[in-house]
């Protein structure tokens, strides 16, 4: 117990934030399920069944509520942080938004996993993830699009489908290296985000020249 503490006051990093981020490489390596509290308070240097992690949070489940509500909080900033501003280069913009969902569902890694492994288990998680992460990066890519339809006066056949297949796409990059491995995946992120933009940019293009 006495090293545990010890542990503790040094370390700068608040006991509530190491375990909120212990569970969650717990829950994403292993399942939520899988895992005790016991492995949670170890893994975040304290002593195992002391109940130190009750303290904090009244149940795992609550560990993943509050993941999850601190991610919201900053993805709802997103506007302020990217600085969408008029559009002027269609280009430029994808490859923004494409440069910051890889970066963004890096950082949702953990996240993200615990929704491959537990999705139907825990339905209100899943769908929190969805609203919380895939559902804004979605709408951020229909937004450019339509922000460049009223600006090139160019009437696209479904922006909405079109919004889902750039979004799905950086997504599905993303789950390859989350399920297998970096290694997995040959492709850099930054090649890869030059190639969707470049994908992109030829379905604008076959698109407007259907409607000429």
């Amino acid at each position: 117990m006495a090293v545990s503490n010890a542990a503790e006051v040094r370390s700068p990093v608040p006991t509530r934030e190491r375990i909120l981020a212990a569970a969650l490489e717990l829950f994403a390596g292993q399942g939520f399920e899988a895992t005790s509290t016991a492995q949670i308070e170890a893994a975040a240097g304290l002593s195992p069944r002391s109940g130190a992690l009750y303290k904090h949070f009244r149940s795992k489940e609550e560990l993943l509520e509050v993941a999850l509500a601190q991610r919201m909080q900053e993805i709802t900033t997103l506007p302020e942080r990217l600085d969408l501003g008029p559009l002027t280069d269609l280009r430029s913009e994808l490859a923004l938004i494409a440069r910051w969902g890889l970066a963004e569902l890096a950082r949702e890694r953990e996240l993200a996993l615990i929704v491959m492994k537990e999705g139907n288990r825990l339905p209100a998680f899943r769908d929190a993830f969805r609203e919380a992460i895939v559902r804004p990066g979605h709408a951020l890519a229909t937004e450019v699009l339509r922000r460049y339809s009223e600006s090139h006066d160019v009437e696209f056949e479904d922006i909405e489908a079109l919004g889902e297949v750039l979004c799905a796409a950086l997504v599905g990059f993303a789950l390859q290296g989350f399920m297998f491995g970096r290694d997995f995946v040959d492709i850099s992120d930054e090649r890869y985000a030059a190639a969707h933009v470049e994908v992109a940019m030829a379905l604008v293009e076959q698109n407007e020249r259907k409607r000429k």
